[in-house]
C-alpha cells in the first residue's frame, strides 16, 4: 500500500468517524459515552494522519538539509560559496 493510498483511506476514515460522532452526539448528547468514544477514536485517526504528514515532511526536508540550505543562503549573502 502506498503512502498516498494510506492517506486517502485515512482521510475517508476520518470523515466517516466525524460524521458518526456528530450523529451520535445529536442522538445522545455531546457528553454521552458513544460521542466521547467516537471523539477519542477520531483523535487517534487525526494523530495518525498528522504523523504521516510529519514523516513525509522530514523525509523530504530533514533538519540537516534545512541547516545546509540556510548555510548556503548565509554564505551567498556574504559573497562566499560552498
Amino acid at each position: 500500500m502506498t503512502i498516498e493510498m494510506s492517506k486517502s483511506q485515512l482521510l475517508a476514515s476520518i470523515d466517516s468517524k466525524r460524521k458518526e460522532m456528530i450523529d451520535t452526539a445529536r442522538a445522545g448528547g455531546y457528553t454521552c459515552d458513544g460521542a466521547v468514544q467516537c471523539s477519542q477514536e477520531l483523535d487517534m485517526l487525526l494523530n495518525k494522519y498528522q504523523q504521516i504528514l510529519f514523516e513525509e515532511e522530514n523525509k523530504t526536508n530533514p533538519p540537516f538539509l534545512q541547516f545546509i540550505e540556510s548555510m548556503k543562503k548565509w554564505t551567498a549573502r556574504d559573497g562566499l560559496t560552498i
